[in-house]
């Protein structure tokens, strides 16, 4: 799937790093400064951030491999780790207290610094929505339901929750449209009451798209989504998003010769989350599928679980990807080209085959600060990661377990690679009935890296600090 998108605005207020008293610079080779990112708002209290570190020679040319020293000024507000690996430019922030601290990143004399401030998240109040019992001209309190999600997003404060009730909601083009915000300590919530409960159903392919978030500071929630043309969930044109506990699947599912990619989360967003969510049967009919006869061989790598176009800093972790045979579980691609900073891919699980093009992930644009770990691939075609391009910076793959191959295949030479397990049986409890926790003496057990950016499982059980399990499912 290739397609251009107007490119959002950068993630990055970046800032020089102070100079050493020294007026010399150092030859081109050398770091002359640390680029530093910062974060876009406060960072509310219990929260983890990434954030990047860029070293850079005296002409502003991107100095890959150094050793980053990360560090806080106020541990007691909040602490910084990275992926374990001395060359990460990569800092996961965590906020522990209110107040602000300063987050230092230094590497050969040199120092990146951007200001942290750890806020108390607003206590907002919960509305609710019904499908049967609502009506829209309610006060959408539990007594007395709104009865479309529409309605909830239109009308939904910052800082407040709406809770879908069991049901199945229907729509026009878009099932559900997000274009409100909410702000840095008072996002908007839209949750399903019961954890795939309410139902956001395309009507045959009728609606385009499930949900489409436009908005910032806005949080989708446990929704099951199906049957839609061309997007489960679409997220655009916004930033500081998270997707989380949804089950999406039966994308797309018509004969088309359409060039246009299906997909079941179009991440188009800066500071983007896609946590814990199911996603399966995405794509097109195929050649023989229901009578399908397609003209062109699109139905074979055109449609897929996630497709990153834009945008920084983006996390996508403990997810479950399966039967998805008509493209890529993540493809990382843009049309024009554009490099995205910061791109962490970590404790998921991968399974099954497509048979017409190599890997669950495909990287093929430029991108910087990649991070993909602790991984499962399980039964892949050829390897687990495919780097169709050689613009990578950054990169690490790390602690991933590959069923079937080896974890990548393509141009590599500017990945660093440590603690992968290749053609390694993760010892599923039972992968023909789709339950993809691990037996007892899996291998998986205690060989993940632990990350803060990764706290939790797919089921939301915390990862403790010693035998962390790669993949999706936390073993206990």
């Amino acid at each position: 799937m290739k397609r251009s998108r107007a490119r959002p605005l950068s993630l990055l207020a970046v800032i020089s790093a102070c100079h050493a008293e020294n007026p010399v610079r150092p030859p081109p080779n050398g770091v002359d400064t640390v680029a530093m990112s910062s974060l876009t708002a406060s960072l509310p209290l219990g929260q983890t951030a990434q954030l990047i570190a860029t070293p850079m020679d005296a002409r502003g040319h991107v100095l890959p491999g150094r050793t980053i020293a990360w560090s806080s000024s106020d541990s007691s507000v909040a602490i910084v780790s990275t992926a374990g690996l001395a060359s990460n430019t990569s800092g996961f922030v965590t906020s522990v207290g209110l107040g602000t601290a300063t987050i230092s990143a230094a590497t050969e004399g040199k120092r990146g610094t951007t200001l942290v401030s750890v806020t108390q998240p607003a206590a907002g109040v919960s509305h609710y929505v019904d499908a049967v019992a609502g009506n829209d001209t309610n006060p959408g309190t539990s007594a007395a339901p709104w009865q479309t999600i529409q309605h909830a997003a239109d009308v939904l404060p910052p800082g407040d929750t709406a809770i879908v009730n069991d049901g199945v909601y229907t729509g026009a083009g878009n099932v559900v449209t997000i274009a409100r915000s909410g702000a840095p300590n008072a996002w908007l919530v839209l949750r399903a009451a019961r954890p795939g409960g309410a139902v956001i159903d395309g009507r045959n392919a009728t609606s385009t798209t499930g949900i489409e978030i436009t908005g910032s500071y806005v949080r989708v929630e446990g929704f099951d989504v199906r049957n839609t043309l061309r997007y489960g969930i679409d997220a655009e044109l916004g930033h500081d998003v998270v997707v989380s506990q949804n089950v999406i699947h039966d994308v797309g599912r018509i004969c088309t010769d359409s060039k246009d990619g299906i997909v079941g989360v179009d991440a188009y967003d800066r500071n983007l989350v896609i946590e814990r969510n199911v996603i399966h049967d995405i794509g097109r009919l195929g050649a023989g599928e229901q009578g399908c006869q397609p003209t062109n061989t699109y139905w074979q790598n055109h449609d897929h679980a996630v497709y990153h176009g834009v945008g920084d800093n983006v996390v996508i972790r403990n997810n479950v990807f399966y039967n998805l045979v008509h493209g890529w579980a993540i493809q990382r691609f843009d049309s024009a080209g554009t490099d995205v900073n910061g791109l962490t891919i970590a404790n998921n699980t991968f399974v099954g085959t497509n048979p017409w093009r190599p890997g669950h992930i495909i990287v093929a644009t430029a991108t910087t600060n990649l991070l993909i770990a602790n991984n499962v691939f399980y039964n892949p075609n050829t390897a687990g990661v495919w780097f169709d391009t050689g613009s990578l910076m950054n990169t690490i793959l790390s602690n991933n377990l590959t069923m079937g191959g080896p974890v990548s295949t393509g141009d590599s030479a500017t990945v660093a690679y440590a603690g992968n397990l290749n053609n390694t049986d993760p010892l599923f409890v039972n992968a023909a009935a789709f339950d993809f926790r691990v037996q007892a003496a899996s291998p998986a057990i205690g060989a993940g890296l632990r990350l803060a950016i990764v706290p939790d499982d797919a089921d939301g059980v915390a990862r403790p600090a010693t035998v962390y399990t790669i993949g999706a499912y936390q073993y206990h």
